[in-house]
């Protein structure tokens, strides 16, 4: 197993830690995804948004 950094919109967010990138993606998933509710709650608060809303891309590559 390895470990992948994890982005969001450009912006680091975290860090998983699977075989290949492919479960890596969806680990990243599993673990960061926010729904749009909580997403529009963060951003009207003005707090940072660490997550992966529905409509953002992200990525992951090797630590």
């Amino acid at each position: 197993m390895k470990d992948w950094n994890v982005y969001a919109e450009g912006e680091h967010i975290g860090t998983v830690s699977e075989d290949t990138e492919e479960l890596a993606r969806c680990a990243a998933l599993s673990k960061y995804s926010i729904s749009a509710e909580e997403f529009e709650a963060r951003e009207a608060a003005g707090l940072a948004v660490k997550g992966i809303p529905p409509d953002w891309d992200f990525h992951v590559t090797p630590v």
